[in-house]
């Protein structure tokens, strides 16, 4: 099959070399001469001209030809695996055939095998031995007739592991049968005998005959020899290839075929994706403008596509998941896809530069096996980014700095993006980091970038969409939020993060404004705390946060509690705490989420309800906003202590 294929390739070589010429006369035009150039690069053998090499291509296929069988009728009629009806399983022959059978040419083969008698003389002693036939009689087919056989269906079985046929069971005919002519008087002994398997152990389900085995030998033994003949005139056929020299056209051919398949495969697989050429520039100073690009892993019809020239590096801005990352990775894709001659998802009327480099850096992840933490991969591609391309590269960057603090992110950013500008780099860097935007840039970095964002539109009604398209502009609004809730995030951690909002300041949070202490969700929560504290006037305040369940320590005691729903307070008693919180926390959405502080009173719940309508009372005096105001309207008769 292997000299098959060589034999494949090389015709289909002939061919391809006359794409430019009518008949046998040969140009080296708009087809093959390219093909031939890239021919060169990919196999580092260069060819003359196409002439020469077609030449070489036929010369080499003779050589082959004269040995190979390449199924021409005559050799074919006389390569056919041996076939003798129903008497021996065409699966056994086949085993021992099909291997060596019609890979020469008989010419070449420096003596004929005896296969063809070897298994007719196995088939002959099968009929006699197995079937039980009288007579050896062919019928018009040059089959063995089995009309008048003993038997009516194949009692034959094959052993493909031990290579051998045989039979099941001794025939209920033999009985009748005299082992020879000499002893048909005498004591007769069966000729029928257990075969042995290739390890030389008996086989005690199988039966044969010694004239069958014998002819079974004989034909695996010259299937052997036939087949080590076929091997030697192939391997023979090899070395001459390689010492005279035809090595370079096979592979010239297979890789000529491999080019072109190449190519119309993906020819045809552009042409059904609606995918188009553009026009490669190798002298303009913009980058390209690109036509209706859109994502290369999307249908056409299901995509958004953009439209704009890449002349500078574009500043890019845009809230979460509004398409910023694709659009850089859609580019990044068409332009490689064009600088390497090939269709790219882009409309047709697209013209791309030719850039002697494409770098692409997106996120990352941390690398211990290097000892690099995720800022310090990064890192180390800006590093490489930086010193690899110039003023011919086409760069996208994505989001750097996200790594480390906002300030010293912001900083390092914006120093690279100037040095990118400034080294005449053409492309894109996306950032959510808008300390960016006001940075005073070196006058020749800017007079190079762009500002552009992804579009959002508004309905009127305070909803959002995402339109994927790219304008002109900037964007400070990430939409974090937006993009989380519509990820399934937490209600509760959402509407925290819109109140902390109120405190960000563009370098850090003032934690002098919010004096947040690490144990409490909120200084509402605090004060809460210190009033219980006072009233009760011992013990230590449990804080539950949300969707937690108590200390099981709790349990079984009287508590006092206070929960906190968002900005209202309930305050409550009980003797089992994981069940009221439990019942409270199935009250609705904003219970759901409830914080809660416990403390467990020692002297009993009549005890426990005086501290709860006392902490109530407290709680409203102090101008907290109560849910469960009217539960300390009635104050049992005891002390604020309990005493």
């Amino acid at each position: 099959p292997v000299f098959r294929e060589v034999l494949s390739s090389l015709n289909a070589g002939i061919q391809i070399l006359l794409l430019d010429g009518e008949g046998d006369q040969i140009t080296d035009g708009m087809v093959v001469a390219p093909l031939l150039k890239i021919l060169h690069y990919d196999t580092g053998i260069e060819a003359r001209d196409s002439l020469t090499l077609r030449n070489r291509f036929i010369e080499t296929k003779r050589i082959i030809e004269s040995v190979v069988n390449t199924n021409n009728v005559d050799d074919t009629e006389k390569e056919r695996i041996s076939h003798f009806g129903d008497v021996i399983p065409p699966a056994f022959l086949e085993r021992n055939e099909v291997i060596w059978r019609g890979r020469v040419k008989q010419v070449a083969l420096e003596c004929s095998h005896d296969v063809p008698l070897a298994a007719q003389r196995l088939a002959e002693t099968v009929a006699l031995d197995f079937w039980g036939v009288e007579s050896i009689k062919y019928n018009e087919n040059g089959e063995i007739d089995l009309t008048n056989a003993k038997e009516t269906k194949s009692p034959i079985v094959q052993d493909i592991f031990n290579n051998l046929i045989a039979i099941k069971s001794k025939p209920n005919w033999e009985s009748i049968q005299p082992q020879t002519e000499d002893d048909a008087g005498g004591d007769r002994k069966s000729r029928y005998f257990h075969p042995r398997d290739r390890n030389g152990k008996v086989l005690r389900t199988r039966y044969t005959t010694d004239r069958v085995q014998e002819a079974l030998s004989d034909y695996v033994e010259t299937c052997e020899r036939a087949q080590k003949e076929v091997e030697k005139v192939l391997t023979r056929l090899s070395w001459e290839l390689v010492d005279n020299g035809h090595l370079p056209s096979i592979m010239q051919s297979s890789h000529l075929n491999l080019i072109l398949s190449t190519a119309a495969h993906h020819a045809a697989s552009a042409n059904m994706k609606g995918w188009s050429t553009a026009v490669i520039e190798d002298d303009s100073t913009c980058a390209g403008h690109f036509e209706g690009v859109w994502p290369y892993w999307m249908d056409q019809s299901e995509s958004i596509p953009n439209s704009f020239d890449l002349n500078g590096l574009f500043l890019l801005t845009a809230p979460n998941m509004s398409g910023k990352s694709t659009l850089m990775r859609t580019t990044a894709a068409a332009a490689l896809l064009i600088n390497c001659g090939l269709c790219a998802p882009l409309k047709v009327g697209s013209r791309i530069r030719r850039f002697d480099s494409i770098f692409v850096r997106g996120a990352s992840a941390d690398v211990p096996t290097e000892d690099k933490s995720a800022f310090g991969a990064e890192m180390g591609d800006v590093a490489a980014l930086l010193r690899s391309c110039g003023d011919r590269s086409l760069v996208f960057v994505d989001e750097i700095g996200r790594g480390t603090s906002p300030k010293d992110g912001t900083c390092l950013a914006a120093a690279i993006l100037e040095r990118m500008a400034v080294s005449g780099m053409s492309g894109m860097f996306a950032t959510h980091l808008h300390g960016i935007l006001n940075i005073p840039y070196d006058p020749l970095a800017q007079a190079r970038l762009r500002k552009k964002r992804m579009a959002i539109q508004d309905d009127g009604h305070g909803h959002l969409s995402w339109t994927y398209k790219l304008e002109d502009g900037v964007c400070t609004n990430s939409l974090a939020l937006l993009t989380a809730a519509k990820f399934g995030l937490d209600p509760s951690i959402l509407q925290r993060a819109e109140e902390l909002s109120e405190y960000w300041n563009t370098d850090t949070i003032e934690e002098n404004r919010l004096h947040l202490d690490e144990n409490s969700p909120d200084v509402s929560m605090n004060a809460a705390i210190e009033i219980l504290l006072s009233v009760v006037g011992k013990g230590v305040c449990v804080p539950i946060p949300p969707s937690y369940m108590p200390p099981p320590s709790l349990e079984g005691s009287s508590c006092v509690y206070i929960l906190q729903i968002g900005k209202k307070f309930y305050v409550g008693e009980t003797d089992s705490l994981s069940q009221r919180l439990s019942q409270h926390r199935s009250k609705g959405k904003d219970w759901s989420s409830l914080s809660a502080v416990a403390i467990q009173i020692e002297e009993g719940k009549s005890h426990a309800r005086n501290i709860e309508s006392l902490v109530i009372r407290s709680l409203a005096k102090d101008g907290f906003d109560m849910l469960s105001v009217t539960d300390g309207t009635s104050i049992r008769a005891s002390s604020r202590h309990g005493t």
